[in-house]
This record gives structure tokens, sequence and C-alpha cells, in this order.
């Protein structure tokens, strides 16, 4: 059964309308837009409905007007330009409709999810009062081409500019201390992006899935690349990290298919799991000799990874380090390493020969699986534990003498015409 509440228009005059309780908040800034009268039709594309109860704005757009209507309140008005009903731009657009968006001087800020799935906004002009452009202020405008981010801004939040599929150019200005987590994510037309030196915090995912981004500056003022920055940047080739950076985390360069260079500076002390991982460009990497861990699967199917020195500063080769490494031929293992681990350099076809050093106590399983032309394996008394499949699919059989070390059911020797 439908409901009848109170609009009031800007003019101050009140209209009867009648809503179902089924209805979103989104459909019902539809059928606002459409009953309420434009002043210039020829603005009608740019109309914005911002519906409040009291004073607080609604912006969910999802939700059921019956849950979020306590009874007949006077609770929405039209403007013909963005809402500017606070200090911030708090829209509420019809996504379908807004296409030029023009912030009025004086505004702090562009608020929650101001424009938030308007996709057919094709230009935004944002003025300089602004210093902080909040949560999902313009994710999903898929038609956003550029954006010149002013001077004044110093926060740009997080998945800000998430889903902005067009944007193609951008400045970041050196106004801007801290870049929210995914705010560029999925900006798969983004070429080039500089950060510029007063960004002092990256967070998680914030330039993943760029997939045309080619080129990045990152600044000397970054000592964490935070996980899965630059995830899945398909076309970055190269990319120079600054000595301020201590911490490369989880994913941060994972998926990065083209990237062929990188210079890993000696500020660096911790490489995260999965960091460089399916970097099937990557020919060279130089590990620093500060570096103190090396996290799980960190170079996992970097398929032209042809040589690699592990510094003697790491002291564990972990889990699926270099797993699916097929051109990798030379590896130096420093006698810094107690723990090769489970799977550590499976699949690296292309490596015909090991020397483990007397630090080694341990070689996990499947350590050394389907290295097919590996037959030079040295092996020192000091390990004391062989994980089974160790050397599965080698052309490397294990010594008699050292069987006895082999932790296994039996399935490798069996294979080999052996048992344990």
């Amino acid at each position: 059964m439908a409901r009848e509440i109170s609009v009031r228009q800007l003019s101050g005059t009140n209209e009867a309308f009648e809503f179902l309780p089924d209805m979103t908040l989104r459909e019902f800034k539809k059928q606002l837009h459409g009953w309420l009268p434009c002043a210039d039709e020829s603005k009608r594309s740019m109309s914005c409905v911002e519906v409040v109860v009291g004073d607080t704005p609604l912006l969910n757009n999802e939700e059921m007007l019956s849950e979020v209507i306590p009874g007949a309140e006077v609770l929405a008005f039209l403007s013909i330009k963005p809402v500017t009903c606070s200090s911030f731009v708090t829209a509420g657009c019809d996504p379908d409709d807004i296409r030029v968006v023009e912030i009025p001087g004086g505004k702090a800020g562009v608020g929650l999810c101001a424009f938030q799935g308007c996709s057919s906004l094709a230009s935004v002009t944002i003025p300089n009062s602004v210093t902080v452009i909040a949560y999902c202020a313009f994710q999903g405008c898929s038609s956003l081409a550029s954006v010149a981010i002013p001077n004044s801004v110093t926060h740009i939040g997080a998945v800000a500019f998430q889903g902005c599929s067009s944007l193609a150019s951008l400045t970041i200005p050196n106004s801007v201390t801290e870049i929210g987590e995914s705010a560029f994510g999925g900006c798969s037309s983004l070429a080039r992006v500089a950060i510029p030196n007063s960004v002092i915090k990256l967070t998680d995912n914030s330039f993943q899935g760029c997939s045309s981004l080619a080129s990045v500056t990152i600044s000397h003022s970054i000592n964490v690349i935070a996980n899965r920055t630059f995830q899945g940047c398909s076309s970055l080739a190269s990319v120079a990290i600054p000595n301020s950076v201590t911490e490369i985390r989880e994913s941060a360069f994972e998926g990065c298919s083209s990237l062929a260079v990188v210079d890993i500076p000696n500020s660096v002390t911790e490489i995260g799991e999965r960091a460089f991982k399916d970097c099937s460009s990557l020919a060279r990497i130089a590990i620093p000799n500060s570096a103190t861990a090396i996290g799980e699967g960190a170079f996992e199917d970097c398929s032209l990874l042809a040589s690699v020195d592990i510094p003697n500063s790491v002291s564990e080769i972990a889990e699926s380090s270099f797993q699916g490494c097929s051109s990798l031929a030379s590896v130096t293992i420093p006698d810094s390493i107690f723990v090769i681990g489970y799977c550590a350099f499976q699949g690296c076809s292309s490596l015909v020969s090991i020397a483990i050093p007397n630090s080694v106590t341990e070689i996990g399983e499947c350590a050394f699986k389907d290295c097919i032309s590996l037959s030079i394996v040295t092996i020192p008394d000091s390990v004391a534990m062989i994980g089974n499949d160790a050397f599965a699919g080698c052309s490397y059989v294990l010594p008699e003498t050292t069987r006895h070390k082999l932790d296994c059911d039996g399935s490798l020797w069996w294979d080999l015409g052996h048992a344990c």
C-alpha cells in the first residue's frame, strides 16, 4: 500500500508524493527527478536530488524507503547543480543523468560516495577550496577521462576513483599526504602516475588492476610499498624503488607481466609473500644484502628469471619462493640458510646443478621436484631431514648413504625402484 510524504523544493513549497514501501532510495530519486520542475531544461542532465531526514542526508541508494523514512516527514529537495547543503558536496545524484559537475568554490571536500556510480560523468571541476576527496567519491564513474586535483587537496580517500575505467590522465599534487586503499584501483586506462614527495603513505591496493599503467614514479618519502599496490599492472615494464623503502609487502607487484627490470635498494629488509609472483618478463633480480626475509612465493612463476643470488642476510628460502621459474639456471645459496622450504624450487626445469651449503639442516617437501635438468646436487652432512618428493622428477638420484634422512612414505623411492 502506498504511503504519502511531503516533498519540499528549494523554493520552499511543499508537494504531496506517494511511494511504495518496497521502493529503494534510488528509485525514489529517479521519480523525483522526473516529477519536480526544472527551471532550465537544458540542464536536466545535471539535476541532482538529495533526500534528507531532518538534517541528515541519506546516502545509501539501495536502502528501502520503508526502512529509512520514519514517517510522513518533509525530506527531499531538488537542486539543478550538485547539492551544497553543507561544507562537503554530497550530491546523491541520479547516476544515469549527471554528465558535468562544477563544484562550487568554498566547499571543503567531496563527500562520501557523492558521485558514486555516475557512469555518464565525463567532466568534473574541483575548486582549490577542497581539501578532502572522501571515500568512494567518484567510484565507478566509468566515463570520467581526466581529473585535475587542486593543490589544496591533502587526502584522497579509499576507493575514491576506483573503477574509473576511462581515467587516462591524472596529476596528484604535492599537497596530497595520503592516498587511500584502492583509491585508483581498476583505473584500467591510466597510463602513468607520479607519486609526489608529499605522500607519506600508500595504502593497500592503491593502483591495483591499472592494466595500462606503463610508468610510475615512487617518491622518496614512501617507506612501505603496501599490499597489492601495483598488483595486475600488466603494462608496467620497469620500476625504480627509492632507497627510502624498507618493505615490499604482499603481492605488491604480483601479475605485473611486463615488468622486466626492477631495482631493489639496500634499504629493503623484507620482500613479502608473492611480491613479484607471475612477473613473467622479469629476467634478472638483485636481492640486496639488507633483505632478511623473502616471503612465500615471492618470485613464483617468474618464468624468464635466469639467475638469482640469495644474500647471506637471509636465513630461510621460504615455501614456493622460486617455484615455476623455468629459466632459472643458476642459484647461489649462502651459508646463512638453514631451511630450504616446501616447493622452493619446484619446476625450475633449467636448473642443472645446486650446491647446498653446510648451514642447511632441512630440505622441504617437493623442494626441487620436477627440476628435470637437475643432475648435480651437493648435500652436506648438516642436512638432517629431506622432505617427501624433494627430488622427484629430477635426473639426480639421492645416494644410498643419504636416503636414511628422507622423511617420506616411500612414494618417491618406489618410483625410482627403491624403498625409503
